[in-house]
């Protein structure tokens, strides 16, 4: 039987993805209103940018799970390597996304060029921590603690972001310049996301042998093909099923945080406001994600994402009514977001169980690439939601710096409620009726896999 991982690597592992989700995060709640109010390109250009790099980044996503499960690097294991070497390279390009370089064409260009280049590789980095989950242990409990561990840092980047983002942006910009505050801001951010991966890349040393190739596969076959990989995808139903119900699981979260500082400066009038809401609900998902863990072990994790998503729905179309009174609205997406995140801690394990599932079923694992998907729903999920942001703020009007019509505070607080619980609904639906592996199927596969490996190991040796 395989060795227990060490509680210090359990509870640990998610530091990367803290650094990591902190950077991006900037992205996620500024990149929106950092084209229009700061760099001041007008909506057709904005939304010209939010467009194609989201659907650009759709392929990006594709083509970084394609790297990852056809190129080994040799710096200490297959996914592991990238934790090393993937770092440096996204964060100087991460940081063009923030600047504004020349006239507005070649600004965004600059900028296109900085989104497309630095998600390619991140993409791949990102896959690398998902893939090494179900690499690092075979037992249900342990990668479902690895899957909340990484959502738990994602929740704190979220609490850190809220103390030092709009601080830092406004010491910066007070010294720089308004659009260098930014800059300078995710450049910080940038930095230390190198130091997370580096710290995971230190603590999981040994833990991905280079043993991922079949047993029964001639030495001078080639390793599969693009087709190859894509038609197991298609051979793995729940896999599928999973993916799409997370693309609108994306599309709510990036909904909300896309259109929170629109929100707070437009419908309530209070911007700074924003720092707060940030903060509150970065707590809320926090203790979420702590709690995930000891739920999604005694309720089993297809239980908890089905739970936990439809009362999120609710809590979300909820916050409606409450639209003109900032605390209340807040104190509602914080239950709503700390029942939402519960679910989404268990992601990372439930796609490393469709990797199990597709094994057994084929023959075949393409663990790299199926969590590449992870990221693929996330793109496609920004992607609807730059479609729903853009759209959005043209149908009802929106003009930034002015003063907001009685459509354009209606039409925004429509989106930020409606359209993230509609999605969620979506989400649950398509995942209840699609998604039908569970933690005692896991094991038989595991088992019988195991046999058929020693079964063929055998006849080799014969």
């Amino acid at each position: 039987m395989a060795d227990r991982l060490k509680k210090s690597l359990l509870y640990t592992y998610g530091i990367g993805d803290l650094f990591f989700a902190l950077m991006v995060n900037m992205e996620a709640y500024f990149f929106a209103v950092f084209l229009t109010d700061y760099a001041r390109f007008s909506l057709a250009i904005t939304g010209q940018i939010l467009g194609l790099t989201s659907l650009i980044d759709i392929v990006c996503a594709l083509v970084g799970g394609v790297i990852l499960q056809k190129v080994t690097l040799k710096y200490g294991g297959k996914y592991r390597s990238w934790f090393l070497v993937g770092p440096p390279m996204v964060a100087p390009l991460f940081i063009l996304q923030f600047t504004k370089i020349g006239g507005d064409l070649t600004a965004a260009c600059i900028v296109m060029f900085g989104f497309i280049a630095s998600h390619l590789l991140f993409n791949v980095v990102v896959a690398a921590s998902g893939a090494m989950v179900s690499r690092l242990s075979q037992f249900p409990d342990e990668r479902t603690i690895l899957s909340t561990s990484r959502a738990q840092g994602m929740s704190a980047a979220g609490l850190i972001l809220s103390a030092t983002a709009m601080p830092m942006i406004l010491f910066f910009s007070s010294h720089t310049g308004e659009v260098a505050g930014f800059t300078v801001t995710v450049a910080v951010y940038a930095f230390l996301m190198i130091l997370g991966y580096w710290y995971v890349y230190g603590i999981t040393a040994r833990k991905d042998p280079y043993d991922e190739i079949p047993i029964d596969t001639p030495r001078n076959k080639s390793s599969q093909s693009v087709r190859e990989i894509v038609g197991l995808v298609f051979r793995n139903p729940p896999l599928m099923y999973l993916t799409l119900a997370q693309v609108f699981g994306s599309t709510s979260i990036f909904i909300i945080t896309a259109l929170a500082i629109y929100y707070f400066t437009y419908v309530v009038g209070q911007p700074a406001f924003l720092s707060l809401f940030i903060l509150a609900t970065s707590i809320a998902r926090l203790i979420g994600t702590l709690a995930a863990s000891w739920i999604g072990v005694k309720l089993g994790k297809r239980n908890v994402y089905c739970i936990f998503i439809t009362a999120a729905a609710v809590g979300f179309a909820s916050g409606l009514f409450l639209r003109e009174t900032p605390w209340g609205f807040t104190f509602v997406f914080c239950i709503s977001s700390m029942l939402a995140v519960i679910a989404a801690a268990m992601n990372t394990a439930l796609f490393a169980d469709t990797v199990v599932y597709g094994e057994w079923k084929t023959g075949k694992s393409i663990r790299a690439f199926t969590m590449a998907l992870m990221n693929l729903s996330i793109k496609v999920g920004v992607l609807i939601r730059s479609a729903v942001v853009t759209f959005g703020l043209m149908a009802i009007g929106f003009e930034a710096n002015t003063t907001p019509t009685p459509r354009v505070i209606e039409g925004i607080s429509l989106m930020i409620t409606l359209g993230p619980a509609v999605a969620y609904a979506i989400a649950v639906a398509i995942f209840f009726f699609g998604y039908r592996i569970d933690e005692a199927h896991v094991l038989q596969m595991q088992q019988e896999i195991t046999e058929r490996k020693n079964a063929l190991a055998t006849n080799y040796t014969n």
